[in-house]
């Protein structure tokens, strides 16, 4: 390989996006309008798909029971920006709540939204 092919090769890897790799267990804080909220997720990427679920932690309000676990619905890595879906529910209504973040290493962080409200969250894998 001559010399201009061979750093032509090292700026193309260089410049390149960063990949998230989110498969693992993720810690999730969030909070929309004035309901927060924290999960246990766990997620498998496989190219550019992401699978798993999320189970109910602790919320800031009593009379919620946690434990809940939530299949994703949907899931995608694309770059650094992951995004997954689930359904949940309050009293008789259900509805899918998305998240769209950004995996620097370790941490995530981005918009959750649900039933035309959004919020923010944060989250640390282990």
């Amino acid at each position: 390989m001559n010399r201009f092919a061979l750093a032509a090769a090292v700026l193309a890897f260089v410049a390149s996006p960063a990949f998230a790799e989110p498969s693992g267990d993720w810690h999730v804080a969030g909070k929309v309008s004035s309901f927060a909220f924290t999960l246990k997720c766990r997620f498998k990427a496989e190219g550019a798909r992401l699978t798993g679920e999320c189970q109910d932690a602790s919320t800031n309000d009593p009379k919620l029971a946690t434990g809940k676990v939530h299949p994703l619905a949907a899931g995608r890595v694309q770059g650094d920006h992951v995004t997954w879906t689930y359904q949940s529910s309050f009293l008789f209504t259900k509805f899918n709540v998305t998240y769209n973040g950004v995996q620097k290493g370790d941490r995530m962080s981005g918009t959750i939204t649900t039933q035309g409200r959004t919020g923010a969250f944060t989250s640390t894998r282990g």
